[in-house]
């Protein structure tokens, strides 16, 4: 993707993006420290405490569901951990808001903890658990170990954690005593507790603005303050006491994180983008040619010799790789699959350093004797891909991206279906970077013309769902170049 933003105007415009991030964070820190210094209980109001809560922990449920969605379709680890999070945090503030006195539990003094447990416990875990799981989602272990994980079972988190909640809620409402015996909410592990949860927080917050400062967009914006102010929800809760402002202001913070998280998803989603795609460009998760350059230093060998040898289609190789990613992207791929794609783009030419070089930089149409050695260069790739004992499922792409829908292609004359998905896929996108990319025999056709060539080469040749998806891509594409273009007024 082309950046919107040049680096020169980077540099000019940051210090005010930064002090933008922060300025919010900073507020509400004095004002916290204002109101804790005024202290002093004020007047109970567990009606307006009960729609609070349950406002907050509603906003908080759609985005964990949102994200939910979004993981389980991606199959990232950082989408479900981050899904998990506010799911916990809905859940249990959904609790703490039930479990206000004299909504589901008797009337009485709420800051007893012997007499109301439930309400102080749930609301201390509505931060305390979510910020284990942000923490973890952005541990920098995690993407070493994602990589070699599969999803499955752990996307099963999800029913259980939910599943917990409503155990916690059942039991919690049905024996408030069992809930009294827990030391949650008296010192001191109520401080150690808010204190880690703060720092998690924090860490979480302090990840995501490394994100921002590298890209700026508005999701990854809204998680770098969202995170500063639940860590200060959580020492407000912890310090306050109870129907204080200060304690008051613990639950705004929890509700403007939230709903500053949801109205940018939903202002993101309004765009035309879907929400995988908003995610994971928001949380750095998308799959990336240079991205498995970086991480599999075979295939970066093995591209930079592709490279060397054929000067005339320098970058065909990446470009076809990520054009691959994103039309199977576009098809629902989940992450996993989107990786060994990228891969088999960067390798599906690899065949071709053992053809000589007369033939691949050729200025005129090959021979029939020509041919048949250009048409090996599928097998060829294999034999050099066997021969590293890896990289099987990229090898069947690298065999098959010749093939034809019709039976016309090479080296097996497979048709339809018998076609591996994956190498479907990738001859839509090496056709199109073919067709718009110079030749030692030819110049390179228009867009216009590429697109034509792939309409009338649909379902006879070429996979017509991953056409579409091509040309869904490349309309988004001029839609998105345009918006780019400066207006000038008057």
């Amino acid at each position: 993707m082309h950046d919107p933003i040049p680096r020169q105007a980077r540099a000019l415009t940051w210090p005010r993006r930064e002090a933008l991030v922060w300025a919010p964070a900073v507020a509400a820190t004095a004002v916290l420290g204002l109101l804790l210094l005024a202290g002093g209980a004020g007047p109970a109001l567990p009606v307006a405490h009960f729609y609070v809560v349950s406002g907050t922990a509603a906003v908080a449920f759609v985005i964990s569901t949102l994200l939910a969605g979004a993981a389980v379709q991606a199959q990232h680890y950082k989408l479900l951990l981050l899904a998990l999070g506010f799911m916990s945090m809905g859940g249990l503030f959904m609790v703490h808001g039930l479990a206000t006195p004299g909504i589901l539990t008797p009337a009485g003094e709420y800051s007893n903890p012997s007499v109301h447990s439930l309400t102080g416990t749930a609301g201390y875990l509505s931060l305390a658990i979510p910020s284990g799981f942000f923490a973890i989602g952005y541990s920098p272990l995690l993407r070493l170990y994602e990589r070699r994980l599969p999803f499955w079972p752990a996307g099963g988190l999800l029913v259980v954690v939910l599943a917990g909640l409503v155990v916690f809620a059942a039991l919690g409402f049905a024996d408030n005593q069992a809930l009294a015996e827990l030391p949650l909410t008296q010192p001191p592990f109520l401080y150690g507790l808010g204190a880690v949860s703060a720092v998690l927080m924090l860490f979480a917050g302090r990840q995501q603005w490394l994100a921002y400062t590298r890209e700026q967009l508005a999701l990854q914006w809204a998680l770098a303050m969202a995170f500063p102010l639940l860590a200060l929800a959580q020492v407000a809760m912890v310090l306050a006491a109870p129907w204080s402002a200060g304690w008051w202001e613990y639950h705004v913070l929890m509700a403007v994180a939230v709903a500053l998280a949801l109205r940018t998803l939903a202002l993101e989603r309004v765009r035309g983008r879907s929400m995988r795609a908003i995610l994971e460009a928001a949380l750095d998760l998308e799959v990336r040619a240079d991205i498995e350059l970086e991480h599999v230093r075979e295939i970066a060998a093995l591209a930079a010799a592709i490279e060397a040898k054929d000067r005339n289609t320098r970058g065909h190789t990446a470009r076809v790789a990520d054009l691959t990613v994103n039309i199977a992207r576009e098809l629902n791929f989940p992450a996993p699959q989107l990786r060994y794609l990228a891969r088999a783009g960067l390798l599906h030419d690899i065949g071709k350093l053992e053809i000589p070089d007369s033939i691949l930089t050729k200025a005129g149409p090959l021979t029939d004797e020509e041919w048949v050695l250009m048409k090996r260069h599928p097998q060829m790739g294999v034999d050099i891909l066997g021969r590293l004992g890896r990289f099987e499922s990229e090898a069947e792409v690298v065999l098959h991206h010749h093939e034809r829908e019709d039976g016309s292609g090479y080296p097996a004359g497979l048709a339809g279906s018998a076609i591996p998905l994956g190498a479907r896929i990738l001859a839509v996108a090496d056709t199109y970077d073919v067709l718009v990319s110079d030749r030692p025999y030819r110049q390179a056709r228009s867009p216009e013309e590429a697109v034509r060539i792939l309409i009338e080469e649909r379902e006879r040749h070429l996979y017509a769902p991953a056409v579409d998806a091509l040309l869904k891509l490349l309309e988004t594409q001029i839609r998105d170049d345009r918006r780019k273009v400066p207006r000038v007024s008057g």
